[in-house]
């Protein structure tokens, strides 16, 4: 029994073929039709079906005697475990995931754009992408290898930027304050809606002001998954701290090492600063016509600091 689906009605039946013709050109050398019992159209196989039929017989294994011990012998290697190694796994996964997913075509929200076949997934125990899932997760826990989930958690990650940002686009679309109008029902079930008049004598409604819902959740999902504004090295504490600041960087060496040149000559101008004050102290000290001018209007002791006049 080979199974066909018609592309005019959607109809998938499972019945023997009433043509056959050859395909040498691929590993099932056959391709096989059918009349559709809805429209009366005839129809071919199922395109995954075809491609199962390919790859069984397509697949080799090992021939020889040395050949089968190898295959043997990575059988007792956990560590070295392939995924085509996982035969009795992938069917215990199958049964475990059969008793939290087990196959609804079309039941759940990721059947809308599943590629399996829903006729193929109805004859399965579970659903078949929750079972490829598990699989992922007990190879890589099995074999110790967590560069087998790396694929899985970009897309995980990819998935929750493209949740926060809509998250986002909503909030600023909607407003962050969202104002509905206060309402009340009566005893005979009447609705009324809450209005005054102002001192104008308008109607004025009034309104409950209340943040938006979504400001909670995305703040909670972006702290949880480590995408806060720190996290994210976007805070100025953060920013100082990895070396950027108002007008200046130093991530790069050539950076630095001006940045240690500068210091250095105003270390070497500083020193020159102080030779020169102390030379000019000393001409003080000796100036012949300051000395004189001195004795002459009998300056005083508190007028000369350290050698130096006081003008003030």
């Amino acid at each position: 029994m080979i199974t066909f689906k018609c592309a005019s009605c959607d109809y998938t039946f499972k019945s023997e073929a009433s043509r056959i013709e050859e395909e040498p050109s691929r590993a099932h050398p056959y391709r096989y039709f059918a009349i559709c019992d809805s429209c009366q159209r005839e129809v071919q196989q199922v395109p995954w079906e075809v491609g199962q039929f390919c790859a069984v017989l397509a697949a080799t294994g090992p021939r020889t005697t040395e050949g089968k011990a190898k295959s043997s012998a990575n059988l007792q290697e956990v560590s070295n475990r392939g995924v085509s190694r996982f035969n009795a796994l992938k069917h215990g996964a199958n049964a475990k995931t059969a008793l939290f997913f087990p196959a609804r075509p079309g039941k759940y929200p990721q059947c809308k754009t599943c590629d399996v076949d829903h006729a193929y997934c109805a004859t399965q125990p579970a659903c078949i992408k929750r079972t490829e899932l598990m699989m992922q997760h007990l190879i890589a826990f099995q074999s110790n290898d967590p560069t087998k989930l790396t694929e899985l958690h970009a897309i995980n990650q990819a998935n929750l930027a493209a949740i926060f940002q809509d998250m986002m686009q909503t909030i600023v679309s909607d407003g962050v304050a969202l104002r509905n109008p206060v309402y009340d029902f009566d005893k005979e079930g009447g609705f009324h809606i809450g209005q005054y008049k102002n001192a104008h004598g308008v109607t004025e409604t009034i309104e409950e002001v209340k943040a938006h819902p979504l400001l909670k959740p995305m703040l909670e999902m972006l702290s949880k998954n480590n995408m806060s504004m720190a996290d994210l090295n976007m805070t100025p504490k953060v920013q100082i701290d990895h070396g950027i600041e108002m007008g200046k960087t130093l991530e790069h060496e050539d950076e630095r090492e001006s940045a240690l040149e500068y210091q250095r000559k105003m270390s070497e101008q500083m020193d020159g600063l102080r030779d020169m004050i102390s030379r000019s102290k000393q001409r003080v000290r000796s100036d012949d016509i300051l000395l004189e001018h001195n004795q002459e209007y009998s300056a005083e002791d508190a007028d000369v600091i350290d050698g130096e006049v006081n003008n003030g």
